[in-house]
């Protein structure tokens, strides 16, 4: 999990809890407004407005958790035009990885969209989105939050998730690991509630539900969606709290895959870190996924739509004995 994000604290005019992804868009849209005048009204919550980038990764390392962006597009929020603008200037930026999966599937080339707090050494990644080039702009993976990752003033979504798939989830907060504090705003998600919306309007997973550290795939028709969500958060009022504190909007933490069924594979059965190898350190990482509950395609070695041991011992012996799959 990456360092609490640093926020603009806008306060909405509406309660944020149990709303849909139309009418999200529609309060940050009018919390953007509140902002560019440098206003502030009273409210029970408040908005996250963070940067918003488009470029090339440049370099990853690691061990550090982070990799840098060579930037092509910045995103405005010029509330009579707001989208993509071109960034002649290419800067260059560091980011945090949002969550061990970003660390171990970013790669070098890879064209990403990101939302996020830059900052020296290194900013703050809110969501994180991998497309499928910089001319094939629609995003297959996202890591950490993915409402965050659609720009909420931008209908639709620019760049669109692949099959131009929605993806919506709702907290419940767990009141245990919540302060009775009236200065609290979020705590910690207790279980999650996902729902994915095909292109053509029809849901096609509704409300299942995940906890903490779960994974869940959906085969749909012409599409497979892996879903992991690590982590979440929940606003504390007014199930925990009877006062609403001002804070920032809650932030949760996802895995998301999204594929073409029947795509050929882009890389190597089992080479789950994606270097164009077949390492032993795919074989520790095929085992940190089994360990978590998680679910990577590449690590699936023997086709039971899971992960375990023994598909981290067969990586293993792949990468031992150099056999081709």
């Amino acid at each position: 999990m990456a360092r609490r994000f640093r926020v603009e604290r806008i306060a909405l005019l509406t309660e944020v809890i149990g709303m849909n992804e139309n009418t999200k868009h529609l309060v940050f849209g009018l919390c953007m407004a509140i902002a560019l005048l440098g206003a502030c009204v009273g409210g029970a919550s408040a908005a996250i407005n963070p940067e918003g980038y488009m470029g090339t990764v440049i370099g990853k390392d690691a061990e550090n958790n982070t990799f840098k962006v060579q930037t092509m597009y910045e995103w405005s929020y010029n509330w009579s035009h707001p989208g993509w603008q071109l960034n002649d200037t290419h800067i260059e930026l560091e980011w945090l990885f949002p969550n061990e999966d970003a660390v171990n599937e970013i790669c070098v080339d890879d064209y990403v969209e990101i939302f996020g707090f830059a900052a020296s050494p290194a900013g703050d990644v809110i969501g994180l989105g991998r497309m499928n080039s910089s001319t094939d702009t629609v995003i297959t993976d996202i890591y950490g939050d993915p409402d965050f990752l659609e720009p909420y003033s931008s209908e639709p979504p620019e760049p669109m998730l692949l099959g131009n798939y929605t993806i919506e989830y709702n907290n419940t907060v767990n009141c245990s690991t919540c302060p009775s504090d009236p200065t609290v705003c979020n705590c910690e998600a207790k279980y999650t509630n996902v729902t994915i919306t095909n292109g053509t309007g029809q849901v096609e997973v509704d409300d299942h539900q995940l906890y903490p550290g779960q994974g869940y795939m959906h085969e749909g028709a012409e599409y497979r969606i892996n879903i992991t969500f690590h982590s979440g958060e929940a606003s504390a009022c007014p199930v925990c709290n009877d006062t609403c504190a001002y804070g920032p909007q809650p932030i949760s933490n996802f895995t998301i895959h999204i594929k073409a069924v029947n795509q050929p594979p882009t890389t190597l059965r089992g080479d789950v870190n994606r270097d164009g190898n077949v390492t032993p350190t795919d074989a520790v990482i095929a085992l940190r996924i089994a360990a978590s509950g998680g679910y990577n395609e590449d690590a699936d070695l023997n086709g039971d739509r899971k992960v375990t041991s023994i598909d981290a011992l067969m990586i293993l012996q792949v990468a031992v004995e150099g056999i081709n799959l």
